[in-house]
């Protein structure tokens, strides 16, 4: 189980129009244009379910990535854990601890 609300960061990402997240994460420290395209890469190669592995994991699905996502794909979950949560749309999980 995740520490954070990835389908909701997942949700967020697919329904928010291109251009307005662009403005809210692009901001060249540590998120670079290069960390944003990757990321909608991820968004767009499946569903949820896939996004919330790849994020659990930090891993990648089949995507191509240029040269410039090559380079940042060591640190890119992390980055991007950073700029979503500073940005206020990566929460804490509300996991039922009841069981």
């Amino acid at each position: 189980m995740s520490q954070y609300d990835v389908a909701g960061l997942f949700q967020f990402l697919s329904q928010t129009p291109e251009q307005g997240l662009r403005k809210m994460l692009v901001d060249n420290k540590p998120f670079t244009e290069p960390h944003f395209n990757l990321l909608l890469k991820v968004v767009r190669a499946g569903a949820e379910a896939q996004f919330c592995e790849h994020f659990e994991k930090k891993d990648f699905p089949k995507v191509k990535m240029g040269p410039a996502e090559q380079k940042i794909k060591d640190k890119f979950w992390d980055d991007c854990i950073t700029a979503c949560q500073s940005r206020g749309i990566l929460q804490p999980s509300v996991a039922n601890n009841a069981a």
